[in-house]
């Protein structure tokens, strides 16, 4: 009697909504290929069902505890999954097993299927993808969101990190977010894209640099004392400021090199003698700088002279200079003395000028000099004859990545007029020894497939000088990519449903569905080929048009012309869904479907 009370109450607590109804189970059952089957090739169809589930994930590999994974794929939103070309072996056994998602709530993995690939195709070579990260230099390893893109793409969430069983090709990786706390990404070394050839690895390192706590302190004295008071300055490198008082504290300011100009004021009837320790200093990351002005009462007076020389013989002529220091003017000519100046420590600066066709070597015996009472200080200005060659550059740019040629990437033509002229197709190419002047870069045709030549920069024309180098930059633009969309009707009216069918042109690829879009396919000519499916009790009258050309960004649409042939039914035959074998043809790469 007690239990059959209890049974009472809870069917009334279930009516009433008291008792919680029960979670919804999420479960996989695998349906395609069976398993420990052939496959007809290496891009099999994997397919299995799952009631209710929104998101999938798939596991590839060549052994049934899945320590050695081909394919992680995760997000999947289809009940279904086309192994790409080149990612499995012939003759090999795979294992395979999915996992399905609602919200928070996932299945069970399922129970492992296993296939085997056909015989007869030798290996493709692989190689192995790692990826490391550094801050400031030092190795680090944690949490790191990064996508590699390339005959694989993955996506990861650490480093260190290591892909293995990867197919030859060019690979790119892109930083997303993540990585040590309040640092920023400076580089990817050694470089963001690279080639896998053969059973190479590639090494990809993200270089993570901790943002600056820096700071620089500008004070002064007088006589040897710390002093307050107006002073006009200027602080000029990564950060820079022009202030009128000291002592100044600048925080949270860059690393880096900084200058430090006095201008005018300080102490009243007082000269700046130095700026210690140095008037320029290196920043360090996190570190600190102090400029110190040195002023002194002491009116002690000397002598500057500034002289050239040219290839060791002495010159004069006009020069644009200035030397700051207790005492500033700027100068036009050497020889030039100026007589009775403060003393003090001094610094001299060339603007420009000088013997024809010269360089100016150094400034002996320095650039920054300490004038002492009733002493004379020199500065020798030294020019050398200048070269009388320079070196040309010719990059090429596609979409604002660098390009270059190289085998299937497309050829090109290019010439230089000017005093060394010159005609090539290698891009990047460098001219050295060229005679100076005026150049002009002709392009002639070629480059990257399907793009086109948009600007030269800087400039089609550039001024080579002595012993300087131009760089010309030929920035190509690819044509924006088009849709290929595959309809069907049936008596004349719309239809939708399975057929089986291949894509041919610039771009191949297979569907099993209508109607059905494949985007981002290159400009050119493509082709549709039936191969199964389609209403039932019809047939394949016409695929209308045959052939069609896709323009740069335009669609090429194809129909299926389907009528009835007979008593209702099913059409002949299956609709196969592993793909079938591709006609050959460039592949450009994975489309968005």
């Amino acid at each position: 009697m007690y239990r059959f009370l209890l049974v009472i109450l809870s069917l009334m607590l279930l009516l009433t909504g008291c008792v919680p109804a029960p979670v919804p189970q999420l479960t996989v059952k695998m349906s395609s290929p069976e398993t420990g089957s052939v496959v007809p090739s290496l891009s099999p169809v994997l397919i299995w069902e799952s009631a209710g589930a929104t998101t999938f994930r798939l596991l590839i590999a060549t052994d049934s505890n899945f320590q050695q994974i081909v394919k992680d794929s995760s997000n999947l939103s289809e009940a279904h999954y086309s192994v790409p070309p080149d990612l499995l072996t012939g003759d090999t056994t795979y294992y395979w097993k999915v996992l399905a998602s609602k919200g928070n709530i996932s299945s069970e993995w399922s129970v492992p299927w296993s296939f085997r690939t056909p015989a007869g195709r030798a290996p493709s070579q692989r190689g192995a993808i790692k990826v490391s990260a550094t801050i400031d230099g030092i190795p680090w390893s944690g949490s790191v969101n990064y996508t590699i893109t390339g005959s694989m793409s993955d996506t990861d969430n650490s480093v260190p990190w290591s892909f293995s069983d990867v197919p030859v090709g060019t690979y790119t990786v892109t930083y997303n977010y993540g990585g040590p706390s309040a640092a920023t990404l400076a580089s990817i070394t050694p470089s963001p894209s690279q080639e896998l050839s053969g059973a190479d690895t590639l090494y990809f390192t993200l270089n993570f640099r901790r943002q600056s706590v820096s700071s620089a302190i500008v004070n002064a004295t007088l006589n040897g004392v710390p002093w307050a008071g107006a002073v006009s300055y200027s602080l000029t490198g990564p950060y820079n400021v022009t202030d009128t008082s000291l002592p100044r504290s600048y925080t949270a300011i860059p690393a880096g090199t900084y200058t430090l100009t006095y201008r005018s004021g300080g102490p009243a009837n007082a000269v700046l003698s130095s700026i210690t320790p140095a008037f320029t200093q290196t920043l360090s990351a996190n570190g600190t700088v102090v400029f110190t002005l040195n002023f002194s009462t002491q009116q002690t007076m000397g002598n500057i002279v500034v002289n050239a020389y040219l290839n060791g013989a002495p010159w004069s002529g006009g020069i644009s200079y200035s030397i700051n220091g207790p005492f500033q003017t700027s100068g036009g000519t050497t020889p030039r003395t100026y007589a009775s100046v403060p003393a003090g420590t001094y610094t001299f600066n060339y603007a420009g000028g000088g013997p024809s066709g010269a360089v100016l070597a150094n400034i002996t015996p320095g650039v920054t000099q300490a004038l002492t009472a009733n002493r004379t200080i020199v500065f020798n200005l030294n020019f050398v004859t200048q070269q009388s060659t320079g070196t040309i550059i010719v990059n090429a740019m596609l979409d604002g990545q660098p390009w270059k040629t190289a085998v299937g990437s497309g050829s090109i033509q290019y010439s230089l007029s000017g005093p060394t002229p010159t005609t090539s197709n290698a891009i990047p190419g460098q001219f050295g020894g060229v005679s100076t002047g005026a150049y002009t870069l002709t392009y002639h045709g070629g480059g990257p497939i399907g793009a086109t030549l948009t600007s030269i920069s800087p400039s089609p024309l550039q001024n080579l000088t002595a012993g300087g180098t131009i760089v010309y930059t030929l920035n190509f633009t690819g044509q924006p990519k088009g849709t290929v969309i595959v309809n069907a009707t049936f008596n004349g009216s719309p239809w939708s449903g399975q057929v089986s069918y291949t894509v041919t042109g610039p771009y191949v690829d297979s569907g099993y569905t209508v109607p059905h879009s494949f985007s981002g396919a290159p400009t050119g000519n493509y082709t549709v080929h039936y191969t199964a499916g389609g209403p039932p009790s019809a047939t394949l009258d016409a695929i209308s048009p045959p052939t069609q050309i896709l323009p740069a960004g335009g669609n090429a649409v194809f129909t299926f012309i389907f009528t009835f042939k007979g008593i209702p039914g099913p059409m002949p035959g299956p609709v196969p869904h592993p793909s079938p074998t591709p006609v050959p043809g460039p592949l450009p790469g994975p489309l968005v479907k």
